[in-house]
């Protein structure tokens, strides 16, 4: 069955899914257990009964936030699911890849009454752990719109009929003499990494 992304599963209302992604919210109680499952396109809410699939319990207890999984079931409507009005019953969840304790707080937890307030932490401990704090929707709205932006202006352009080019990136000499310039090892020999396209630019 091949994957279907979130953001169709709800023309497949009925039907039986495959579908992958990050675990962004787990609950898991004595009796049921919700995983809120983030890909590129969305997220889904998959609720599973562990009286109905005892099957699957061991899988979900071993499960953690950010965790990667490959779950199949039947996408069914329910009104009180604020996702869309949908959610996935699964019949079968594959673990792709199970994440240690995330090392950063993404974003503020309010306080309730079993639970004290989590601050969110700092934007030193977010910029080490930059991977990580990439997956809130926040931050990825910025790589969305950028790539928006990116493809409007290489559509105007190709309207007018430029072409577009892609000059090399690591060179063998370094470009601007005289400059610090950043060097690699590139098999028996050295590289640099190229500090401006003008010469290629030039050349096209």
């Amino acid at each position: 069955m091949e994957r279907t992304y979130i953001n169709e599963v709800q023309k497949e209302i009925g039907s039986t899914v495959k579908v992958q992604g990050f675990i962004e919210n787990l609950r898991n109680s004595k009796y049921m257990a919700f995983i809120v499952l983030k890909d590129i396109t969305g997220k889904l809410q998959i609720t599973v009964e562990k009286e109905d699939h005892p099957e699957l319990v061991d899988t979900i207890d071993k499960l953690t936030p950010d965790s990667v999984i490959t779950v199949t079931g039947k996408v069914v409507e329910n009104d009180y699911v604020k996702m869309g009005g949908i959610e996935m019953i699964p019949s079968a969840i594959e673990i792709e890849s199970i994440a240690d304790a995330l090392p950063i707080v993404r974003k503020e937890i309010a306080a309730t009454k079993k639970k004290k307030a989590v601050e969110r932490s700092s934007i030193d401990q977010r910029i080490d752990y930059r991977w990580i704090d990439l997956r809130t929707d926040e931050n990825q709205l910025m790589f969305k719109a950028q790539s928006c932006f990116v493809n409007a202006m290489r559509q105007f352009l190709l309207e007018r009929n430029f072409i577009e080019i892609h000059t090399p990136k690591l060179i063998a000499a370094a470009s601007e003499s005289g400059s610090e310039v950043f060097k690699v090892d590139y098999f028996d020999r050295n590289a640099y990494l190229a500090q401006s396209p003008q010469f290629y630019k030039q050349l096209a």
